[in-house]
């Protein structure tokens, strides 16, 4: 399949922006179900030594580590060492009488009444300051804080909230019930088998990261480098590449790492106890458009995300991410970026550039879609 030259050029030119001297940058990857659409780099992965972003750099990946947490869980559970109806008291028995009523499923649909976790070790506004805090948090450190907690934020199971606890306590089953860090069961089970070479969870063991893209945000007119502080997995931690996570999404459409029917579970909504859905499954948005903006809802219909996708956003202060996998036509567009503006707070646009967000959704409603039929370039 090749792209015609015009499509390239509007391709290129949502990253414009980033393609510049002097300019963090970008990485994109567009897939059609066993093939590589697009890879492309923009800018530079180190504005020190001036070295581009390419196709084998590393970047934060933010909240998209959590999909990998939630394959862990899934793993667990088709060998039968856990259930998705185990209780958080069943691992960990020192947390409050609340702990009872969490099971490993509400954690995976973010239904479990844990807050985040963040606040517990910073409250600054500055990002020097608040890097600073939270420097070196560990998992552990997680759970300590997390063992303070009076009472959860609503009833268990009646509400949606995003929780980075959740996604760490999920880490730490992992760890428990495998005898190995959950990094390492990564690595193990998943990097390794499926050839993520450059795939790393960076947690207390601190691993190198290959050919890592430093962090930059915007501040008075000038790009700082931020380096990323935290040793935490499972909400997040994960480091990877374009090529390692073509790899990952490849395995997403077979029975490698566990069966299609427990595959599907990850991409399928859960429900509070009235049975509303979340619009989240384990460790994937299962439907985006009730965040997004008008023009990208147009977008995400007119490529067929309609009839079924799931996606996944992941960020922190200088790395903002977004992967989107269109599930009934195996089609995925991925960007990374390490470039953010001052405070996460701004998702559309990160010193007036597009968010990776906006940008994934662009390159898949012009590449695969045309008149609201899906493209076949």
């Amino acid at each position: 399949m090749v792209l015609s030259s015009d499509l390239i050029a509007r391709v290129d030119a949502i990253f414009a922006n980033m393609d510049k001297p002097g300019h963090p940058g970008a990485g994109l990857l567009v897939i059609d179900r066993d093939e590589i659409v697009y890879r492309k780099c923009y800018g530079l992965a180190d504005l020190e030594t001036q070295r581009p972003v390419t196709a084998d750099t590393s970047f934060y990946l933010g909240s998209i580590s959590k999909q990998f947490a939630a394959m862990a869980i899934m793993m667990l559970a088709e060998q039968r060492q856990i259930t998705y109806e185990d209780r958080l008291t069943d691992f960990f028995p020192q947390l409050p009488s609340w702990g009872a009523d969490i099971c490993i499923r509400h954690l995976l649909h973010h239904t479990s009444g844990l807050p985040g976790y963040l606040e517990f070790f910073s409250s600054a506004a500055n990002v020097f300051e608040w890097a600073r805090e939270i420097n070196g948090v560990t998992n552990e450190a997680v759970i300590e804080r997390t063992m303070n907690l009076a009472g959860l934020q609503f009833p268990v199971g009646s509400q949606y909230f995003y929780s980075g606890i959740g996604y760490t306590l999920l880490a730490m089953i992992v760890a428990i019930v495998s005898g190995q860090s959950c990094g390492g069961f990564l690595k193990e089970r998943i990097f390794d088998p499926l050839g993520m070479k450059n795939t790393v969870a960076y947690d207390q063991f601190r691993p190198t990261r290959h050919k890592l893209a430093h962090g930059y945000f915007l501040e008075n007119g000038r790009f700082e480098r931020w380096d990323y502080p935290m040793l935490t997995v499972g909400d997040g931690g994960l480091f990877s590449t374009l090529n390692d996570l073509f790899l990952w999404d490849q395995a997403l459409n077979t029975e490698r790492l566990v069966p299609r029917a427990a595959l599907e579970q990850a991409f399928t909504s859960g429900k509070t106890n009235d049975g509303t859905p979340v619009d989240y499954g384990f460790g994937w948005y299962t439907n985006v458009s009730s965040f997004v903006t008008a023009a990208e809802r147009e977008q995400l219909r007119t490529i067929g995300a309609d009839r079924g996708y799931v996606a996944h956003g992941g960020s922190c202060v200088a790395y903002f991410n977004y992967i989107i996998r269109l599930l009934d036509t195996q089609r995925t567009v991925l960007v990374l970026t390490n470039c953010g503006p001052i405070t996460p707070a701004s998702q559309l646009h990160l010193g007036g550039i597009p968010s990776p967000r906006i940008q994934a959704h662009h390159v898949a409603a012009l590449l695969f879609a045309v008149n609201g039929e899906k493209r076949t370039v």
